[in-house]
């Protein structure tokens, strides 16, 4: 029985696939056009498709499945990785610069880099080849992380290596548990943000915003393996706050020895300030580094709960400010799934002990 046209067709690919027949050559490429294009004209039935192409029924299921999943394009390079002994276009030292140009976010749009390859490389790639190679690859339109120019990477590196270290050298008192926490402060306020929504084509969602400019801050700590939170909303962030907060984290269980990991801000106070509670210690993170910091990914869902909002005071903001942060004082799990893996095996294999109470 024919196979209807209908349930082959993509969205009038049709031209294309003739297109594409005519400069396929030879090779397994240009067998998959042809079975498809046989198929999409809707007279043949399978059985006289993979006769005509001399392959099997299974395979002709096969290609065409392929072809309604991912087009013209995911045929091409099936095909293409059936017969690995055809030289890629994009390769050595090319490939290379690629994948690292990728990591560091120099390509805003898929003709710039088009108009690289060739310039540099001598390499000529149609768009449609480059964004099936990028998407082999899983590359994706992302919102870059700012970096401080006077960030020091080599330093970011060693405080992930050797935070063990670091949390030794702190000679705690023996005898006493020990919990480290992640430590840093957000702001909030009225004039709000916006974030990416859901639309249709041709439109773009408005969202209300206002021009109010008033301002509050939250501290927050998360305990490194041990599920828990701690948070202070203020006026302002100053050293009296943040003692404040260093002082409620102390009495959260005044038996243990807490170690605050946090930023250099001017409104932290050092380690071993006489002001501080005997049993907290401070460990600063690098400079321009938040990224070493987990709580990072905590304002960042906090900030997706806020969004696109309009708050007609601070009170009124602050009190679904508060709901999400208490929904992570209670969602263990959530809270588990912030702290990086290799914060808390350096946190394990130092020689202070973190006692787990999940």
């Amino acid at each position: 029985m024919a196979r209807p046209r209908a349930k082959l067709d993509r969205c009038g690919e049709a031209d294309l696939v003739a297109r594409r027949l005519k400069t396929e050559s030879a090779g397994p490429g240009r067998e998959r056009l042809l079975a498809v294009q046989l198929g999409l004209a809707g007279e043949l039935g399978l059985e006289q498709i993979a006769h005509a192409v001399q392959r099997s029924r299974a395979t002709i299921q096969t290609w065409f499945a392929t072809y309604r999943q991912g087009g013209v394009a995911a045929l091409l390079y099936d095909a293409r990785a059936d017969n690995p002994g055809r030289p890629s276009e994009l390769s050595g030292l090319a490939l290379a610069e690629v994948q690292q140009d990728l990591q560091r976010g120099r390509w805003r749009s898929v003709p710039q880099l088009q108009r690289w390859l060739q310039q540099t490389h001598g390499v000529k790639l149609a768009l449609s080849s480059l964004y099936d190679r990028l998407g082999k690859v899983r590359a994706r339109r992302r919102v870059p992380r700012k970096s401080h120019l006077k960030k020091d990477p080599a330093a970011s590196v060693e405080f992930r290596a050797e935070l063990a270290t670091k949390l030794t050298a702190l000679q705690l008192p023996p005898g006493r548990p020990v919990r480290v926490w992640v430590l840093d402060e957000m702001r909030y306020g009225l004039h709000g943000f916006t974030r990416r929504v859901w639309g249709l084509p041709g439109h773009r969602p408005v969202v209300p915003t206002q021009q109010k400019y008033e301002w509050g801050f939250v501290y927050g700590a998360v305990a490194v393996g041990l599920s828990r939170t701690a948070f202070l909303l203020t006026e302002t962030m100053d050293q009296p706050h943040s003692l404040h907060f260093y002082r409620q984290i102390s009495a959260s269980d005044p038996a243990a020895i807490h170690v605050l990991i946090q930023d250099g801000a001017g409104f932290h106070l050092p380690d071993g300030d006489p002001r501080l509670p005997d049993n907290v210690r401070l460990l600063p993170l690098p400079a321009y580094s938040p990224e070493l910091n987990p709580i990072e990914g905590l304002w960042d869902q906090i900030k997706d709960t806020l969004c696109n909002q309009v708050f007609a005071t601070l009170a009124e903001l602050e009190k679904v400010l508060v709901a999400e942060l208490q929904r992570f004082w209670q969602d263990a799990r959530r809270v588990r799934s912030l702290i990086f893996d290799w914060l808390l095996a350096q946190a394990n294999t130092s020689s202070t002990t973190i006692i787990p109470t999940y």
